[in-house]
């Protein structure tokens, strides 16, 4: 190799001029060849391990005898385990009771029926009590009587139909009404007789005057 002396510019080979223009060079041998030494697997240093030391060995016998005691405590001394307990499976019987037949609770016995006598003695009352409203009603003169109000009376009937004991309450303020039904009790004298049941009990009514100029008779008992 060849060196330029101004500019230090390396050259394989030598030339006339340098690229600054320089014609001397300084000559440099080449540097010898780089040579790799190989060596045969067999010659070189195997790894090899360190040799176990006893306490090295003494430490894992005691941790492998430790694994094995504890894994035989797991499985001879541990708690059993758990097991889910089902639910009884329980069947359902349909119970079927007996049931009586119909001739066993029927009872036969009729009903209490009121005698004809009887019925025929309170439809002659009914009948009779109508009548006798209707009398003292048709003897009512309502003209003059204006608002509301009411008034009581009771009287016995003898065997005759006869107004016997008569009596009247007034319950109100309306004296056109009061003095109505005194005229209505005074002016009916009798009526026709009673039933043979009636046993000369008192017999007790209410007149009403209503606010819409009606009237009503009723009985108390």
């Amino acid at each position: 190799m060849y060196v330029c002396k101004d500019c230090k510019k390396t050259f394989k080979e030598k030339v006339e001029y340098c690229d600054c223009g320089n014609n001397v060079f300084e000559e440099i041998p080449d540097p010898p060849a780089q040579v790799n030494n190989y060596y045969p697997v067999e010659n070189q240093d195997v790894f090899k391990p360190a040799p176990m030391l006893p306490v090295n060995i003494m430490s894992i016998v005691v941790f492998s005898l430790c694994c094995l005691f504890s894994l035989g405590f797991v499985l001879f001394f541990g708690p059993e385990p758990k097991k889910q307990s089902k639910a009884p499976v329980t069947h359902e019987k349909t119970v079927v009771k007996e049931i009586p037949t119909v001739e066993s609770f029927w009872d036969d016995t009729p009903s209490y029926v009121v005698p004809t006598s009887e019925a025929k003695a309170n439809a002659d009352w009914e009948l009779y009590k109508n009548g006798l409203r209707n009398t003292l009603l048709a003897m009512f003169d309502s003209r003059g009587i204006e608002g509301s109000g009411s008034c009581e009376i009771e009287f016995v009937l003898d065997r005759h139909g006869n107004l016997r004991k008569k009596k009247l309450y007034q319950n109100t303020a309306n004296k056109p009404l009061v003095n109505a039904v005194k005229k209505m009790l005074s002016g009916v004298k009798g009526y026709n007789p009673p039933p043979s049941g009636y046993d000369e009990s008192t017999i007790r009514m209410e007149i009403k005057a209503n606010s819409d100029f009606t009237y009503t008779l009723m009985y108390k008992n």
